[in-house]
This record gives structure tokens, sequence and C-alpha cells, in this order.
């Protein structure tokens, strides 16, 4: 299978971070996650590209959707997994969840949860039909709201990137 991992969110030109702040960084730590997954992907005997944004390029944040829409729809990809972290005022907030828009996607979205939720609490998949990385992308995508970065015990989980 040919898939695409992306990293969600950027650092733009003037240093700011587009993505959630809590006890760590989202767009710190995916990026750090990323070739883990990339690792263990091309060990089931995928073949994966990773895509993350250029850091300090962009203006705005919807450079980030033209940027990795480009790579990820010229790609003959057969499935894109984009990486975010939740984030939350109500800091007990804590779970995984997996993001999907089509039936196909709602197949690997379960798929992921279940592995998800041997480490988090589940917080089940859902249906999403207002992102970009799922409605602009023709293969099929999930996204990954793997924990709650606002979450001390959810990060502390995971800390452990080999294991997740």
């Amino acid at each position: 299978m040919k898939i695409c991992l992306t990293v969600g969110h950027s650092i733009l030109k003037n240093g700011n971070i587009t993505s959630a702040d809590g006890v760590i960084n989202e767009y710190h730590y995916n990026k750090d996650l990323a070739p883990y997954i990339v690792k263990y992907l091309k060990q089931l005997g995928h073949n994966v590209d990773l895509v993350i944004c250029p850091e300090g390029k962009f203006t705005k944040a919807t450079q980030e959707r033209d940027y990795k829409l480009n790579i990820v729809n010229k790609g003959n990809y057969d499935l894109v997994i984009e990486l975010h972290l939740n984030a939350s005022t109500n800091k007990t907030a804590n779970g995984s969840e997996v993001l999907y828009v089509s039936n196909a996607g709602k197949v690997y979205a379960e798929r992921v949860q279940a592995k998800l939720s041997t480490l988090f609490t589940n917080r089940g998949i859902k249906y999403r039909d207002n992102l970009y990385m799922l409605t602009k992308t023709k293969p099929v995508s999930i996204m990954l709201e793997t924990f709650f970065c606002t979450n001390s015990k959810d990060c502390e989980i995971g800390k452990d990137k080999d294991k997740l």
C-alpha cells in the first residue's frame, strides 16, 4: 500500500506555530513522532512518504493546505494519514479519536482507533465533513487526534513514541 503520512500544522514565517499548545506542542510532538510511524509502516511492507510543511516559509495557515493537498493529490496514494493532537481548556479531557469522511476511511479509522485505545481512553471514531484533509484529498484520508496535548496523563503515555 502507498501511504502518505502528514504532520498537521506548521511554523509560519513570523515564528508562530499554527498548532495547539499544552503540556506539549502538537506540531513539535507529531514532527518527532512521524519517523517512528514511517519506520513501523515500512516494516509492515508499505511504501510511505512523509510530508511536513517547510518551517518559516508560509505567512498564513491556509498555505499549509495548498502545500499538502498539492503533494497528496498528485502522489497516487492509497491512504493519507494526518497526525494531530487534541486540546481543550478542560485539562481532564483525554483520549484518542480518529476522524474520517468516507466509508473506506471509516474502515481505516476503526483499525487505527482500536490500536490507539489500547493506550488511551477510547473516544471513538468521528465522521467529519468540514476538514480539508478529509474532504479535499483524492485518496482515502483519516486524521488522528492521538491524545490531548493539554492532559498531563495523556502526554506521559505519549512520551514512549516506540510504544505509541
